[in-house]
Order: C-alpha cells, then sequence, then structure tokens
C-alpha cells in the first residue's frame, strides 16, 4: 500500500497520483497500485520555516506519517521537494520505507550522464542545497536564476498554488529559457508545482526537463509491481 503525504501543495499532489496511474500501465482498476493519502493543506509552510523560521511543520508532517502508517501503508512519499529538508528525521521515526524525490532526480541525472544541470525550485530548497550538494557530490555543475529569476520563481509558484495558470506558467517558462541559455542540459523541476505549470513544456521538450514528480511516481511503479512482496 503505498502512502502519499500529500497537500503541500494540494493541485502538486493531484499531479503526482495521476502520474503514478497514467505509469501503472495496467488493464483494469483492481491492477493499479493502491494509494492512502493525507492530503492536508493546512501543514505549516516550508519555506517560510528554512527562510524565515516561522512555524515548524515537522510535528504535522510526522503525524501525517504516523496516520498512513497506522492506516496500513507500507512505503510513503512525499510529493514536496522542500519538505525533504526533513527526510532524514521523518524517516528516523517510522518504521516503513520512504521514497526519496531527490534520490529520484539524482539516480536520473547519472543514468543520462548529465553535467550542467538547471535547476528551478523553491528559494527554500535553493538556499538549503538540497539539489546542490547531490549534484556536487557527482561532480555536475548547478545552474540557478539569478536573484532577480528566483524572485519570479517563487512568484511563479505561488501563482500555481494560487490557481492563476496562465500567469505561472509564463514565468516559469522564461525562467526555463534563461537556464537553457546558460547551457543547462536539462533542468530539474524540483518543486512539485513546477510540472505542473511547465506541463505543456515538459511534453515538447522531454529530454530538457527532470521533472522530479514524474521521476518520484516511477520509482513508486518500480516499488510496487517489482517488488509484490514489499507492496502488500
Amino acid at each position: 500500500m503505498l502512502g502519499i503525504l500529500g497537500g503541500m501543495g494540494p493541485l502538486a499532489t493531484i499531479d503526482f497520483m495521476q502520474k503514478v496511474v497514467m505509469r501503472c500501465g495496467v488493464g483494469s482498476d483492481q491492477e493499479h497500485i493502491p494509494m492512502l493519502v493525507h492530503n492536508v493543506p493546512q501543514i505549516p509552510d516550508r519555506s517560510a520555516c528554512i527562510l524565515k523560521g516561522s512555524e515548524d511543520p515537522f510535528p504535522a508532517m510526522l503525524d501525517g506519517l504516523h496516520r498512513l502508517e497506522d492506516s496500513g501503508a507500507t512505503c510513503v512519499v512525499i510529493p514536496c521537494n522542500t519538505a525533504h529538508f526533513w527526510f532524514e528525521r521523518l524517516q528516523a521515526e517510522i518504521s516503513i520505507t520512504m521514497i526519496s524525490i531527490l534520490d529520484c532526480v539524482m539516480a536520473e541525472i547519472q543514468q543520462r550522464n548529465l553535467s550542467r544541470i538547471g535547476v528551478m525550485a523553491t528559494s527554500a530548497t535553493v538556499s538549503a542545497g538540497l539539489y546542490q550538494s547531490r549534484i556536487e557530490a557527482m561532480g555536475g555543475q548547478m545552474l540557478l536564476p539569478d536573484e532577480l529569476g528566483q524572485a519570479r520563481m517563487m512568484e511563479a509558484i505561488y501563482a500555481i498554488k494560487a490557481g492563476r495558470m496562465m500567469e505561472g506558467s509564463a514565468m516559469m517558462e522564461a525562467i526555463f529559457a534563461d537556464l537553457q541559455g546558460q547551457g543547462a542540459e536539462s533542468v530539474i523541476l524540483g518543486c512539485t508545482e513546477i510540472p505542473v505549470g511547465l506541463a505543456r513544456l515538459a511534453m515538447e521538450q522531454p529530454e530538457a526537463c527532470l521533472d522530479a514528480t514524474a521521476l518520484l511516481a516511477d520509482a513508486c511503479v518500480h516499488w510496487y509491481y517489482d517488488s509484490p512482496a514489499l507492496a502488500a
């Protein structure tokens, strides 16, 4: 049973679930992956905590994980990149497997032998070095928006969260193009609102996008169908 600690944000959670379903490649309802979803948008803002020291989301996330574990989940994922700032602490508090969205992205980078990687993410994810430390450890070069571009990145993310899709998508497309102009071989869509905003672009340029949400969905499909005893 796959547990999903969602709500960060709700639209991103739906996008993740849809990507899991679309990747199953099965012929009947009964063959799909069973999921338990804790979709609670009231979890405190992850970026605000990391950047400003505001309310800690850890207790609320841990409560959600315990609810999923107690309800029968045998593996849990968090479709929110910034929330992975607390990943190791959360994993230490539960007895079931967690799949890291960061590990999924890094595995794809290594498989494709990429060296110049653009990163579109929240300012908190960038500030915490969640991707930078991993990219540098494998000898790669991370390319980021400039200060103004990163500010616009945050505006775009919150526009998507607020349902202003055209506004958010337009800003994201401009930032994506800028990173390509810097020489990025591929760009990490490192906030789960970003693949929502760049859905059209990701379909047109799949090799140029490292869709963290899609890569996490791929890992969940492999976990369930390749290890049926663990998934039970």
